[in-house]
């Protein structure tokens, strides 16, 4: 048996701090945490268990001032008649820790069928006043950048989860999205509503393709800028963590330069276009 199938819940935790120290994670910060817990399947302990293990460090080091974000989305939800329960509508595909955090008793959702974020702690409740929009002006996204967050992404490498990106679509105005209006039946004091809500979309048969190493060219310069961090933690789990606005400011830039500069090539098709 390895030392990691003997990991006790005290050296789990400890493990977890020392590497959010070593990524430079401190009281006061909001955090926007995502990833996969796949790793820590070597650790003999039971799932819950880790899962709260790692929140409870997260929480103790970012202290009673810092926030953290999750990802609770459902975009299993769009294009169906599924009313969508702010309560207990679950994340799809968010991996089991977001879920985790959405179940907590004092977490607070944004209110989206598609795409909401939930929170813990001091500025959770920023997240009940956010616009219908999934991205852009007045969202959740808005209010992680005000809030100056820092992404930690684990089990992952974050240019396979970094949905920043959407935003920063949004805000430059990618040629080959546009904003759609979807009526979508809610819950609400428990009855139902049909409501609209908005949701950033692709063109159809606009031969768009997402480029293949995808959002790698950012990291890469994030990288270049020391902007970029990762520690591998005695538990097998690899963290990464950068700030949402050295992203943002990175991939502006690059939209700036070359609204494409998402896409595997210009497509040639373009319904936009007059």
């Amino acid at each position: 048996m390895s030392n990691i199938d003997k990991t006790s819940p005290e050296t789990l935790e400890q493990g977890f701090m020392d590497s959010f120290h070593k990524l430079g994670i401190g009281s006061d910060d909001n955090l926007y945490i995502n990833g996969n817990l796949a790793a820590l399947g070597k650790v003999r302990l039971k799932k819950d268990v880790k899962q709260k293990i790692l929140l409870t460090a997260f929480q103790k080091k970012i202290g009673s001032t810092g926030t953290i974000f999750s990802p609770s989305a459902s975009m299993n939800l769009c294009n169906t008649q599924i009313p969508f329960d702010i309560k207990n509508t679950p994340s799809h595909e968010m991996g089991s820790f977001a879920e985790y955090i959405r179940l907590a008793p004092e977490s607070v959702r944004s209110f989206h069928p598609f795409w909401s974020i939930s929170a813990l702690g001091l500025n959770s409740e920023r997240l009940c006043h956010v616009s219908r929009n999934a991205y852009g002006a007045g969202t959740p996204w808005e209010v992680m950048l005000d809030l100056d967050v820092r992404q930690v992404t684990f089990g992952i490498h974050p240019s396979r989860a970094v949905t920043l990106i959407h935003h920063v679509e949004t805000v430059t105005g990618a040629p080959y999205r546009y904003i759609k209006e979807f009526l979508h039946p809610v819950i609400t004091k428990h009855k139902i509503e049909v409501q609209p809500f908005y949701q950033l979309v692709m063109y159809k048969n606009s031969q768009v393709q997402k480029r293949i190493r995808l959002n790698e060219h950012y990291f890469n310069v994030l990288s270049k800028k020391g902007l970029f961090h990762e520690v591998h933690d005695k538990s097998g789990l690899v963290f990464y963590t950068f700030k949402f606005r050295d992203f943002y400011n990175i991939a502006v830039e690059f939209f700036i330069d070359d609204m494409y500069n998402y896409l595997e090539y210009p497509p040639e098709v373009r319904p936009y276009r007059i």
